[in-house]
């Protein structure tokens, strides 16, 4: 399948599984934001303005939060992902990335290879944050099955991240909970996965301070592509990217335009 290399920015139909309330038009690569545990696309809503232009940011929201809160949450990755391929498959008629952070990150990956065991054009990139690869066993013990006062303490502790007003109100953490727990047995669900070669270069991203996944962690991605590997590290813990935001954007701009030149350099070459 070929992909149609104009530039002129297209507007997409909407669609429930990405929150983009007020889109900035750019003719840049599309950028699939894929949200932590517990987390909806609204993570990323401050994206698409941060971003300039220079990428056309897609939150991804997943059922079971913010607008989606009615749907039950999936607790399965790669069912998951099977769903989400025909949402973003009219959307692969131009250069477009994936980035996931933490349980996006390996949501990220399952979809590459969904979206390409559909026969559609492979991401020019995939950025993966916080998150080892799922053939790498977690450093720390399994949660879902604790119960809720545990769970909520046992997240926090490990992640942070739960604002201090939401463990205040037992109502919202209750309606939250449900997402979270479902995430949380999905993730521990694909532990073990065997290694696939995903068909797009790759960029790590992680927190100097995050002591749950450190560098070493982060580095097995290098054993899932055959393509260029690197890996980048900020200053920050698990949720280094909050403060780290125009840097990090600023950084897949740069990898997505030089993708972009050696594409066309190999096309007419």
């Amino acid at each position: 399948m070929t992909r149609d290399t104009s530039t002129a920015a297209t507007t997409p139909s909407p669609s429930r599984w990405f929150l983009r309330p007020h889109p900035v038009d750019s003719d840049g690569p599309r950028l699939f934001c894929f949200p932590s545990a517990g987390f909806g696309a609204s993570m990323y809503q401050g994206w698409i303005r941060a971003a300039g232009g220079r990428l056309d940011v897609f939150p991804v929201q997943t059922p079971g939060r913010a607008n989606r809160l009615a749907e039950p949450p999936l607790a399965s990755i790669p069912a998951l992902a099977d769903l989400i391929v025909p949402e973003i498959a009219p959307l692969t008629d131009r250069p477009y990335a994936l980035f996931g952070h933490s349980m996006g990150a390996v949501l990220a990956t399952f979809t590459a290879r969904a979206i390409t065991d559909a026969g559609l054009p492979a991401p020019a990139h995939l950025f993966l944050s916080a998150r080892q690869p799922p053939d790498i066993p977690s450093p720390v013990p399994p949660l879902a099955h604790l119960d809720d006062d545990a769970f909520v303490d046992e997240i926090n502790s490990r992640y942070g991240g739960i604002p201090e007003e939401i463990l205040r109100e037992p109502d919202v953490m209750a309606m939250l909970l449900p997402a979270l727990r479902a995430d949380v047995r999905a993730l521990e669900a694909v532990e073990g996965h065997a290694r696939h070669v995903l068909p797009a270069p790759i960029t790590a991203y992680g927190g100097e301070e995050d002591a749950l996944v450190p560098r070493p962690l982060l580095a097995e991605w290098e054993g899932w592509t055959d393509d260029p590997f690197r890996l980048r590290m900020f200053p920050g813990g698990h949720f280094y990217l909050n403060e780290a935001r125009l840097d990090l954007l600023d950084d897949i701009a740069a990898t997505l335009a030089v993708s972009e030149t050696r594409h066309d350099a190999a096309r007419h070459g």
